[in-house]
């Protein structure tokens, strides 16, 4: 936590949010990327905790972008005035195609309000669309914006490994 001085009076920030990013190789097998997925999530968990917020109660948002050959995602945690003042500001532009891509697979309620729309279906379907046809993507439904490549929670891979230590 930071801080500053005033004569006599010491004034602390509370930090209301957290931001992890990992960029990976778009050649890499698809559990090794399902694993640096469940990472992410861990890891932030891990740090709200550390800091004393119950990670139940923070708000998350997946960002996704690909840049050649990599993807990077970040994951946004929100938690008190920050929190509060998401369900202010919803996303837009290429921030709302990519909050709703990360977050498709939880159908259109919940990636609503992950995107700052509340409970305002209609509106953020009209912001989708709206920013689908400014990037000149065709959205007529949120299953649209998941690719093999993008929807990795839904995805279950199988773990390939000896049986014993021995048998390497």
């Amino acid at each position: 936590m930071g801080g500053c001085q005033l004569p006599g009076i010491v004034i602390m920030t509370k930090h209301t949010q957290a931001h992890l990013t990992r960029t990976i190789e778009l050649s890499q097998p698809t559990a090794l990327k399902q694993r640096t997925f469940q990472q992410m999530e861990y890891y932030m968990g891990a740090k709200l905790i550390e800091i004393g917020v119950d990670p139940k109660s923070a708000v998350y948002r997946w960002s996704v972008s690909r840049k050649h050959n990599q993807q990077t995602w970040t994951i946004n945690a929100y938690w008190g005035e920050s929190k509060e003042n998401l369900s202010h500001q919803p996303l837009t532009g290429t921030d709302l195609i990519d909050c709703a891509r990360a977050n498709a697979e939880h159908g259109i309620k919940i990636t609503a309000s992950l995107c700052g729309y509340g409970e305002d279906i209609s509106s953020f379907q009209q912001a989708l669309n709206q920013a689908g046809d400014h990037m000149g993507l065709d959205i007529e439904t949120l299953n649209d914006l998941i690719s093999g490549s993008q929807n990795l929670r839904g995805r279950h891979g199988i773990d390939v490994a000896p049986d014993t230590a021995s048998s390497l």
